[in-house]
């Protein structure tokens, strides 16, 4: 799957013009990483040639940045865990929001009128993300945020992880509790995306990613790397509605070439603006991501695919795709026939 993963990964940063890519993949039930790769790389043979000693660092653990629509998930699975809405409460989106003075609009400041919290996954809805996070309000948001994992390392055998950066959840004024809704404004690392939708995956507990299968002591004695369970994060029956949710993304929205035909997978795609790091606001270049697990029924695998800078606008035709062509080697890999 690693091999797979490098080898797909580099021709789909190539095809788009990208900058950079990463992809992790991990077993939701256990936490083990299945694949982690990023480009631009190194030759493990020929290391010493290697100038650019980032490279060294694998953004999947390093390389935060703000997620985009990959968070709205998070953003449900808050609401719907606190009984403060449910996948059919209804609301009506009129395009933009106003939030302490700021005016939020969806993409292409699209209208989508009155519609259900699964439609705002389903078509990414900015608008819809923040009343559901305004159901909520600011304490139990981030308590559910840092459940998940994030603003904390995840504890995987590797240095230099990074914590991210959710520190705007702190803060009173409503508007970061808004942008926050829809993946702005917070930070966070590829491997964290991947295990808080491995935990969704996983009924709602939370595993430890790791690396290490297992060692040997200096006596000889063999060790296994026992999977760790971190804690439960929201309830199973949360974790199912989500679960549906994002297959409901994948076969009825705008990521459909997220899909494997004859298997349920669900996910999201997030297409995200990149701040500028001199001065307040965001550049034109953006990064794209698709984050998703399946198969639904048993789930083996859930992945994160970050494409950095690429020439196209949108992540359904660049990162979305990619999963779908790695989902369906994984699934082949696992002997998972269709069966839809």
């Amino acid at each position: 799957i690693q091999l797979e993963v490098c080898r797909r990964l580099e021709r789909a940063v190539s095809q788009h013009g990208a900058a950079g890519g990463t992809v992790a993949v991990l077993e939701p039930m256990t936490g083990a990483v299945r694949a982690m790769c990023s480009v631009p790389s190194f030759d493990p043979n020929r290391y010493q040639e290697t100038t650019d000693l980032a490279r060294f660092s694998p953004p999947a653990i390093v390389a935060a940045y703000e997620p985009g629509s990959v968070f709205k998930p998070m953003t449900m699975a808050a609401a719907l865990d606190a009984g403060v809405v449910e996948t059919t409460t209804r609301f009506t989106d009129t395009g933009s929001i106003t939030v302490g003075g700021y005016t939020i609009t969806n993409t292409d400041s699209r209208v989508y009128g009155e519609k259900t919290m699964a439609d705002v996954l389903r078509f990414s809805i900015n608008t819809g993300a923040v009343f559901a996070a305004q159901q909520l309000g600011m304490d139990r948001f981030r308590t559910t945020v840092e459940r998940f994992g994030f603003g904390h390392r995840t504890g995987i055998e590797l240095t230099g992880e990074a914590t991210g950066d959710i520190g705007n959840l702190r803060r009173s004024e409503p508007v970061y509790l808004a942008t926050t809704s829809y993946g702005q404004g917070i930070a966070v690392t590829p491997l964290q995306l991947a295990t808080a939708y491995a935990a969704i995956a996983n009924g709602g507990t939370l595993m430890t990613p790791y690396v290490i299968e297992g060692y040997v002591e200096s006596d000889g004695t063999r060790r296994r790397v026992e999977p760790r369970v971190v804690h439960r994060v929201v309830s199973a029956r949360t974790a199912t509605l989500l679960q549906g949710m994002l297959v409901s993304v994948v076969q009825d929205g705008y990521p459909k070439r997220a899909g494997v035909p004859g298997c349920r997978v669900g996910g999201k795609t997030g297409t995200a603006q990149i701040p500028f790091g001199d001065r307040p606001g965001y550049s034109a270049e953006t990064i794209h991501t698709f984050t998703g697990i399946g198969p639904i029924e048993a789930p083996t695998f859930a992945m994160v695919v970050r494409i950095d800078r690429p020439q196209k606008r949108f992540a359904d035709s660049t990162a979305a795709p990619l999963f779908g062509q790695i989902a369906k080697f994984i699934l082949q890999y696992d002997g998972i026939a269709p069966r839809e």
